[in-house]
């Protein structure tokens, strides 16, 4: 009776590049493991990788990233390698002229050439790069007591730390994504504490896809959030301060925050399935109510839709599964308090907002 949309092909898309990237960000770890030095890096081997999986979504584009959480890895950063690299491409591709005017902002040259300024390629490396400096601290990610100030310090650093491990034939707008994705564009990141677009414009993507894929990440933090209360904190909550308006309007139309099929319960009680995205106002897909109050399905004559709740103010979202959504329409106080970034006291807290 309805055609739901079918986005499979973004899933494919998105498992396809994240696999690839943390099959090659596996290899870095091993490397680590067995004690060599990631200086002498086959780098022209990872620059193959990213150029590859570059090719091959210039070549599968799509309208809506979906990340895959069924990977298995077998290592925490790989796999959060892999989903950064991701969002931070498909992001790219999105804003390339955003990225032309702020590389040539930040150029000493008169002009520079389209071809290097609009060059995603060491958004790439740098993406998937950007925590190697997290390498020496693996076994926080096992751990769920609070950061000692050793570790603490360590996690401040690690962009740093990062950056110097790499070769020296690694590209500067690549190693600068390294030290720079954790820099909020409030200024309260580190480890300088750069604010606004001071930073190069491949961090400000890499801080998004870092921040949104750690807090989604479930099986990795305890604190972890559903996209949904990530994605509206990040564009209109408490943290969207944290992150440059411009790039996170657009990742917020690239994001999906309830999958096609989801089961969402509105005000009046009934329930509606999303039947398709709306990549305008991710938050108001378009649905059809097809279930009553007691989530029995009903009959034909009552079904109502597809409806794009854009265009029904009556119709609003109360809850998707165990969480209540009314934070959406600014009803709910939210108990969150932003994190000084000199503050946190856990992983998950040096990672989001």
């Amino acid at each position: 009776m309805v055609e739901f949309e079918d986005d499979s092909r973004e899933r494919e898309v998105a498992a396809t590049a994240q696999k690839t990237i943390a099959g090659a960000m596996s290899e870095v770890g091993r490397r680590f493991s067995s004690r060599a030095s990631l200086s002498t890096l086959n780098i022209s081997a990872i620059h193959d990788s990213v150029a590859e999986v570059m090719q091959f979504l210039s070549e599968n584009r799509v309208s809506a990233a979906l990340l895959s959480r069924t990977l298995s890895s077998g290592s925490p950063l790989s796999e959060h390698a892999g989903n950064v690299f991701y969002l931070s491409m498909i992001l790219g591709c999105a804003v390339r002229d955003f990225i032309d005017a702020e590389r040539q902002r930040r150029t000493a040259c008169r002009q520079l050439d389209r071809k290097i300024s609009m060059d995603l390629l060491p958004l790439g490396l740098g993406a998937m790069l950007a925590d190697v400096g997290m390498l020496p601290l693996q076994h926080l990610y096992a751990s769920r007591e609070p950061l000692s100030n050793e570790d603490r310090q360590a996690v401040r650093e690690h962009p740093d730390t990062g950056a110097d491990m790499l070769p020296a034939e690694l590209s500067s707008a690549a190693r600068v994504v390294v030290r720079t994705h954790h820099e909020n564009f409030d200024g309260n990141g580190y480890p300088k504490g750069l604010s606004g677009d001071s930073t190069h414009v491949f961090g400000r993507i890499v801080r998004i896809a870092d921040a949104f894929d750690a807090a989604t990440a479930t099986h990795v933090y305890k604190e972890a959030k559903t996209s949904a209360r990530a994605l509206w904190e990040m564009t209109v909550g408490p943290y969207s301060h944290c992150y440059d308006p411009v790039l996170m309007k657009v990742f917020a139309r690239l994001i999906q925050p309830f999958p096609v099929g989801a089961k969402l319960r509105l005000r009046d009680g009934r329930y509606a399935a999303v039947v398709r995205y709306n990549r305008e106002e991710p938050f108001k897909p378009t649905v059809i109510i097809a279930f009553d109050v007691n989530g029995k399905t009903l009959p034909d004559s009552e079904l109502e839709g597809p409806v794009n709740l854009a265009d029904r103010g009556d119709l609003r979202i109360q809850s998707f599964g165990e969480e209540s959504l009314s934070y959406l329409y600014g009803t709910t106080m939210v108990d969150e308090i932003a994190i000084t970034r000199k503050d946190f006291s856990t992983l998950f807290e040096a990672v989001f907002p």
